[in-house]
């Protein structure tokens, strides 16, 4: 039985008039006699120690049952808690939390009679009956009332199985004052907090004395219990408990948790190996934060189908496995999979865990341990296919810009039939990442030799040689995402030079404003072939929810018009001083070699245009979709979509039902609270969400990885989102966790780049290589350390960053 029944309204036959019936708590087996008592009666059936009670139901302040007295004397007639249990109170929908009356250390059947009155007349207070009204109607309130042995306590407290505040269900939070717990329920007493994650670790520790109200073994004993409880009930409880003077644990209350959203782990994903190691870095890059189910089941796939296929091309993988090998979701994030990538080491010559960290992280992760190498035979024969894997990107790369520009994605009349064109569409996606990623594996092959022909080294380049490398690969002008900022770059000088830009654009709201670019006869041309070309690109830009440019250039124009009050302040942009590589100073390897890299980085940048292409021509099918579903009465809003996962939505479409629909809407609660979370860079194993952690600097200075070479002194601009990024100013510093496509009308605005993720491929390290803006990336702490406003000196040839 669960803690949550329904609650009739029958009563027991001889209860009227009698002021009640006195019932044992094992006589209670339902939520008739409310919730308090119901959930007391099942803390004792689970084998809980539960202090010895009674109830009295249907309880009246005028008259007292019969038996009350003997009641009271099987409890010793000694202090007892008499507590309110109304119906609908401590429900699986409502909690009446502190809406009706409990009176500690009763003595003597006149005050207990007294309590019970204070408890009854409870029921008809304003504050009582507002909530009923709101919450659960105008029904008349059954109140019943629960007589309980006091204990002596020595500590006392609340533990919810699930964390309220965040949401997380493998989080058991623990509040312990010394003495009664009326003191914590009040306010009058701060209380300790404990946090214990579900492994039995103590993750938070926030003590209000010296001492800790609970020992360790106190602590875990009262999280084990409450855990047993939740598990038997079924679903995340709210618990109060005491500890007696000889260290006794006793439940006194139990009601479930009423405000919590989906289960915020529901679609993580299990790893091949319990010991993964797992990073927030290059996934991120495209897809910083938690995701929807739509976009993890579907992007996220595309993302793990596409580095198989890389692994199965090259022998290093017998078959494509639907079970997610290379990437990972936890928590609604996704991450990427090291050791689902030492999988390809193992399988090849001349790689190791060592260059797969560095080619993936921007540097050497030591927990990122070696697999065992295939036979030597096998491992030549692989790297050939390697070679030859990555020598056809170019021609596969082409065969696949012809047949994207044949691909479309029609828009059906009903419900059925777009998913029908949807889900026979959806291998052009798991292609496009492949095409992606067999691009990607040719520039990364070719950076790495220059970087090693730089060093004279393998793998193992000191920051200044990590240095020149980025400064040659700087050289790879005509990128795709860094001629789109030319063009952007263009359209806001226009902008800031029009004599009614401070009136129509910078003062207007970003509607407004959009509106007079479009009625411009200048600036019109200039904004929709910017939008042609490059509208499907913007902020997350392979999350099926979040709109592209051209659907939503609200936060195009806001970047937008930081960049043309920065031009206006300081009469120009931040100057590109990047300098030209001279190749006939080279030696002959780097000479022949660094045409190729920049090629390939170009060819990477365009198939990445070309996937998040593929990706917004889903998002237009995907919103077509939920708009049917809506139109069809089979969802209240089309929003819903993105809250079923690809598995789910076949059954929906054809069969849709509330239930279901009800499940979707608290899975969209659920992604408020999931992209609150911050992880480690690396994990081994399930990655666990941050706790507050010290920061590493080194007399002052953050270590990170240089990317664009350069040093400036200037403000940082702390940023987490766009929203934050449009208060920068001209020639100020961006720190920033990390940078993708969205972020790129900023660059024109900035002195220099930090962030706390990536490599010298990440999105912020190209665009500031072409932008001759220094950038050091991969700090893992630069947003922790430094605050909007430091003076700090941003060194891109060593790779550091010191506060001045």
């Amino acid at each position: 039985m669960s803690l949550v029944s329904d609650a009739s309204s029958e009563r027991p036959a001889d209860a009227s008039d009698v002021g009640g019936l006195v019932s044992a708590l094992k006589d209670i087996t339902d939520a008739r006699a409310g919730g308090k008592a119901y959930g007391l009666a099942r803390l004792a059936a689970l084998g809980l120690p539960v202090p010895p009670a009674f109830v009295v139901c249907e309880a009246s302040g005028k008259v007292f049952p019969e038996k009350l007295d003997e009641a009271y004397a099987a409890l010793g007639s000694a202090k007892v808690a008499v507590r309110s249990s109304a119906q609908g109170e401590d429900g699986e929908e409502t909690s009446y939390a502190g809406q009706y009356e409990t009176v500690l250390n009763v003595e003597g059947t006149e005050a207990l009679r007294q309590a019970i009155r204070h408890c009854v007349d409870s029921v008809t207070n304003r504050r009582a009956e507002s909530y009923h009204r709101d919450h659960s109607g105008g029904d008349r309130v059954t109140m019943n009332v629960v007589v309980q042995s006091m204990v002596d306590a020595r500590a006392a407290g609340v533990v919810f199985t699930a964390d309220p505040v965040s949401a997380r269900r493998d989080l058991l939070v623990v509040d312990a004052v010394e003495g009664l717990g009326d003191t914590l329920v009040s306010g009058d007493a701060t209380p300790d907090h404990y946090a214990v994650h579900s492994t039995g670790a103590i993750v938070r520790r926030q003590l209000t004395g010296v001492e800790p109200v609970l020992k360790d073994d106190e602590l875990l004993a009262i999280a084990t219990q409450a855990r047993a409880a939740a598990e038997k009930e079924g679903h995340p409880l709210d618990l109060e408990w005491a500890i007696d003077q000889q260290g006794g644990l006793y439940w006194l209350q139990a009601r479930p948790v009423t405000t919590l959203p989906a289960d915020l782990n529901e679609f993580d994903t299990a790893l091949p190996r319990p010991d993964d190691v797992l990073t927030i870095s290059n996934v991120s890059e495209m897809m910083p934060g938690a995701v929807s189910p739509l976009t993890g089941s579907f992007t996220g796939w595309g993302i793990d189908y596409g580095l198989q296929h890389m692994q199965f091309a090259v022998g290093a993988r017998s078959r494509i496995q639907r079970e997610w090998q290379i990437t990972a979701w936890a928590y609604g994030h996704l991450l990427l999979n090291l050791s689902g990538n030492v999988v390809m080491s193992a399988a090849v010559l001349g790689s190791d865990e060592k260059q797969t960290a560095q080619a993936l992280c921007g540097r050497i992760v030591p927990e990122l341990k070696p697999m065992t190498p295939r036979p030597f035979l096998r491992r030549l024969m692989n790297t050939v296919k390697l070679l030859r894997y990555c020598l056809q990107a170019p021609t596969v790369v082409d065969q696949f810009g012809s047949d994207l520009d044949a691909f479309v994605i029609e828009q059906m009349s009903s419900s059925d039939s777009m998913w029908a064109q949807l889900s026979s569409k959806a291998a052009f996606f798991e292609r496009a990442m492949a095409v992606h990623i067999q691009s990607s594996a040719l520039s990364g092959f070719l950076c790495t030799l220059v970087e090693n022909m730089v060093s004279g080294r393998s793998n193992n380049s000191t920051a200044e040689e990590q240095g020149e490398a980025v400064r040659l690969l700087a050289g790879a002008s005509g990128v795709e995402s860094a001629l789109m900022l030319d063009q952007l770059d263009d359209l806001i000088d226009r902008i800031a030079d029009h004599p009614q830009a401070s009136e129509s654009f910078l003062q207007a709201n970003a509607v407004q404003a959009l509106a007079w670019l479009r009625a411009d006869a200048a600036l019109s041309p200039l904004l929709e072939r910017f939008l042609a070309e490059h509208g499907h690109r913007g902020y997350r830009e392979l999350c099926m929810r979040d709109p592209a440019w051209v659907d939503d250039p609200a936060p195009l124009i806001m970047s937008m018009r930081a960049a043309v009050t920065a031009r206006l302040r300081s009469s120009n942009g931040v100057m590109s001083h990047k300098d030209a590589v001279d190749l006939e100073g080279l030696g002959r390897g780097l000479r022949w070699l660094l045409p190729k890299a920049h090629n390939a980085i170009r060819r990477r940048e365009h198939t990445k245009s070309q996937l998040v292409d593929v990706a917004h021509r889903f998002k237009i099918g995907f919103r077509h979709l939920g708009r049917l579903l809506e139109a069809e009465g089979a969802l209240p809003d089309a929003d819903l979509v993105y809250f079923f996962s690809v598995t789910e939505l076949p059954d929906f479409v054809v069969r849709p039902d509330a239930q279901a629909v009800k499940r979707a809407a608290s899975r969209r609660d659920a992604l408020v609270f999931q992209q609150q979370l911050e992880f480690p860079e690396i994990s081994v194993g399930i990655p666990q969400p941050l706790e507050p952690q010290p920061i590493r600097v080194i007399e002052g200075v953050i270590h990170g990885r240089p990317a664009s070479r350069g040093i400036v002194e200037g403000i940082a601009r702390v940023a987490h989102t766009l929203d934050e990024a449009a208060q920068l100013q001209s020639g100020e510093i961006l720190v920033t966790p990390i940078t993708d496509i969205g972020w790129t009308p900023y660059f024109s605005l900035i002195g220099g780049l930090v962030t706390d993720l990536g490599s010298a491929v990440s999105h912020g390290a190209v665009i500031a290589r072409e932008y001759g803006l220094p950038c050091v990336v991969n700090t893992r702490e630069g947003t922790r350390y430094l605050e909007t406003g430091d003076c700090i000196r941003l060194d891109g040839d060593k790779g550091t960053v010191e506060k001045l």
